[in-house]
């Protein structure tokens, strides 16, 4: 990330700050170059040179997008974003990727579902609502998202959802790990 010339610090009031790098080698010297509103702190950080890419964000309701990385370039050189993600909804995972991925969704009753990220259309809004990637069961909501190298499934293909998004999921596996 301190490669980059520009460093995106998404915060949780739902926007980001836009910071130049002038040779940050550390997180809190990157911090240490905003004056955070109240309540404000951050939650993601990620470096761009040219703004490619995807951001994915997910929500508790169990809906995921997946936001074309041109919608935070900016013409002026604006420090702050409002409207950074959608906030009709907790926020669970977020991540900048330039390439597809696998992920893996857990609900609060132990449902999981296995996708990539190949299956959600990009969109250039960044308050995208997303689409249903878990549907949600007896009030249950999803309460993570992973990366699939960092859960540990004995058979991970068992809980993938090939012909389609917004499944239920499978029970978690007895000896399964997200």
């Amino acid at each position: 990330m301190f490669s980059f010339p520009e460093i995106l610090v998404f915060i949780t009031k739902y926007s980001v700050y836009k910071i130049s790098n002038r040779g940050f080698k550390s997180l809190p010297q990157v911090i240490s170059q905003i004056e955070f509103e109240e309540g404000e702190k951050p939650i993601y950080f990620t470096g761009t040179k040219n703004y490619s890419g995807h951001l994915i964000v997910a929500f508790q309701n169990g809906k995921a997008g997946k936001i074309s990385m041109t919608a935070f370039q900016t013409e002026h050189n604006r420090k702050k974003l409002k409207n950074a993600y959608n906030d009709e909804s907790k926020l669970v995972f977020i991540e900048h990727i330039e390439n597809d991925i696998d992920l893996v969704a857990l609900s609060s009753i132990n449902k999981v579902v296995l996708f990539n990220t190949s299956m959600i259309k990009p969109v250039d809004s960044r308050t995208t609502k997303g689409v249903q990637v878990m549907k949600q069961k007896d009030n249950s909501f999803m309460t993570k998202i992973k990366k699939l190298n960092q859960v540990k499934l004995q058979d991970a293909e068992y809980y993938r959802k090939k012909e389609s998004l917004n499944q239920f999921g499978y029970y978690l596996k007895q000896g399964d790990e997200i």
